[in-house]
């Protein structure tokens, strides 16, 4: 008998999510679109996706650019209350910070068994040419996959997959927005089928170790230190900065 497949929807805000003004600004306001929309639209795809079911929870309502480490925790603290519930979440964020949410989430709890996928939109939806609903698909179909052996925290936009801790955005015009950076490989392509890159996909796995199936058995960090700062070396820089 195949394990009962049930995602949850998480919404934090963003591109996805935000409405516009009568002079074309997006903003997160309390017309902002919810969870609730989101699985909405996975739900025209639940039966034929055999899921057996898909939730929704909001927790955020920010643009991205002002998430804040106590949101990262926030994101956490959802996914390990909710963890033995679900064998899936897909994350809406926003397109700004997003990278950094993946790696805060991924260090966070290291040794997750589960899909864990965030996606946004380069257009919010309900606007004329919004990727959100491509995005929201592609998550969908890789959970979805009977012989997904997809876990931990991943990006999922336009055709890629991506590692949680290697996520950088790339532009803000393309559908395409996020790279791989460093010396990585993409872990899927998705196109009219998703084809995985196994060298990629095998890395990403092992740095899991032992997955934990359950909320009791999950390793989480989730204490950020922001005393941090990111310098660029350059010529003449003073040893005294260090």
């Amino acid at each position: 008998m195949n394990k009962k497949k049930k995602i949850l929807i998480i919404s934090t805000g963003g591109t996805i999510s935000q409405t516009h003004t009568k002079e074309g600004i997006a903003v997160s306001n309390e017309k902002s679109f919810q969870s609730e929309t989101f699985a909405n639209i996975l739900k025209n795809f639940q039966e034929k996706l055999s899921i057996d079911v898909i939730a929704s929870k909001t927790i955020l309502n920010k643009d991205s650019s002002n998430i804040v480490p106590e949101d990262w925790k926030k994101i956490v603290n959802t996914i390990v209350e909710e963890y033995d519930y679900y064998t899936a979440f897909i994350i809406t964020h926003g397109t700004n910070t997003m990278g950094y949410t993946c790696a805060a989430v991924s260090f966070a709890l290291g040794n997750v068994g589960k899909p864990i996928l965030f996606t946004g939109s380069q257009v919010s939806y309900g606007v004329l040419g919004t990727d959100a609903v491509m995005n929201l698909e592609n998550a969908i179909r890789i959970i979805a996959n009977d012989n997904c052996k997809l876990a931990g925290v991943c990006c999922v936009f336009g055709s890629k997959v991506i590692t949680g801790t290697r996520v950088k955005k790339d532009n803000e015009f393309e559908y395409n927005a996020f790279r791989t950076f460093g010396n990585f490989s993409d872990i899927a392509k998705i196109g009219n089928s998703i084809q995985y890159n196994e060298v990629a996909f095998k890395k990403h796995l092992s740095f899991l170790g032992t997955q934990a199936t359950t909320k009791n058995g999950l390793i989480i960090k989730n204490r950020f230190d922001t005393n941090i700062l990111c310098l660029t070396e350059f010529p003449r820089i003073a040893s005294k900065l260090f």
